[in-house]
């Protein structure tokens, strides 16, 4: 190629480049985008202070890059040249083995907000113990597939910290009280216990979690035999594939259906009731997880017609939806609270409740990032 017909490609590369970020900045900001599931970054505020500090720039470049013109095309577009290239990482996922894209998680294990939540998870733990049986307060955090699946990485993965990090809560804590899901998973991560293209795990991951913590707590379950298994989707894309955009292998979401069902209701954050656990509507959609309690709610209030005196409450994150429909069964009370959304007094919430159990149930990387967590103590 001359040197003049380097300077064409060039010069239409940059205008190609300059036109997408015009068109940017003149289209009406999007709020959401259900590719990734997520809130797109809006316009920040000028302020002389955000200037001087540099927090302005910084939001700024995130804006441009949430609503970059046609987005998703460009983000598809930078993963196949870079594929082309030979990369096996490309916007902190890994392409692995089998089909699999596996989050990085790169830092998350190393922040001021990761150590705060360790202490904040121990007070909360502490506390409970002195209201409950401190053999029926347990934790569960979730390694995330990078961790369990490390087999599946591409050669010199870097090693991201999380089996560190677990011990480090799992000292923190009171003795006994966390429960060791990382063994759990491991001694089953030749199955399909993680979705290929989404951060959560899937349902027979969760099934085995919660086998290990009904034998801790001693919890007499409804048998795996007792359940149909059923298939949902075949056609589910997550979170990571929207961060790569690239042609990869759908998962499939499964249920576990009790051939005798024990009768519950859900009331949703005081006020709705429903009779499901899964909305099926979402399965039209392409938040498909969202088929489990209809997606995050602040507070879910199930009663159920067992009657074995046990109940429960669950401070959770979005890997304990397909975890709780299994808990419906051999619960006669569940409370669910996410207190990313929950804006009531949790502490008061608690104190008017009798419950028998409580578990804390959190992915890894969740538990390690979320600010949230400094409401456990109120």
């Amino acid at each position: 190629m001359t040197k003049r017909q380097n300077s064409v490609v060039i010069a239409g590369f940059l205008a190609m480049i300059f036109s997408a970020a015009g068109i940017s900045l003149l289209k009406p900001s999007t709020d959401f985008s259900e590719k990734e599931n997520r809130v797109l970054a809006q316009h920040p505020g000028v302020t002389l202070e955000g200037v001087l500090d540099g927090s302005f720039s910084k939001d700024y470049e995130t804006y441009l890059a949430d609503q970059f013109f046609a987005r998703n095309a460009w983000i598809g577009f930078k993963t196949m040249t870079e594929r082309s290239l030979g990369k096996q990482e490309i916007n902190d996922i890994y392409f692995a083995k089998d089909g699999y894209l596996i989050e990085k998680h790169s830092g998350a294990f190393a922040t001021d907000t990761a150590e705060r939540n360790i202490g904040y998870l121990t007070e909360f733990v502490e506390a409970q113990q002195v209201v409950c049986k401190p053999d029926r307060v347990k934790v569960m955090i979730v390694p995330n597939a990078v961790e369990i699946l490390k087999d599946k990485l591409p050669p010199y993965a870097e090693n991201t910290e999380e089996a560190k990090y677990l011990d480090r809560i799992a000292d923190a804590l009171p003795p006994d009280s966390m429960i060791d899901v990382q063994e759990v998973l491991s001694e089953h991560k030749e199955e399909e216990i993680y979705y290929r293209t989404d951060h959560h795990w899937k349902t027979l991951g969760a099934r085995y979690a919660y086998e290990a913590w009904a034998e801790e707590i001693g919890l007499d379950i409804m048998p795996t035999e007792d359940y149909e298994i059923e298939t949902l989707t075949t056609e589910f894309f997550g979170t990571i594939e929207a961060k790569v955009n690239c042609r990869v292998q759908s998962d499939s979401i499964e249920r576990y259906r009790p051939k005798q069902e024990v009768p519950y209701t859900l009331t949703y954050n005081h006020h709705e009731t429903r009779e499901d656990l899964y909305d099926l509507s979402y399965l039209e959609s392409r938040d498909k997880y969202a088929v489990f309690f209809g997606g995050n709610q602040p507070l879910i209030e199930a009663r159920t017609a067992s009657a074995n005196d046990r109940r429960l409450v669950v401070i959770k994150d979005s890997y304990a939806n397909c975890f709780l429909p299994f808990a419906i069964q051999d619960f006669e009370k569940i409370d669910i609270i996410d207190i990313r959304y929950f804006n009531e007094s949790l502490k008061e919430y608690l104190a008017n409740e009798d419950y028998t159990d409580v578990l804390v149930l959190y992915n890894a990387s969740g538990f390690a990032g979320d600010t949230a967590l400094a409401r456990l103590e109120h």
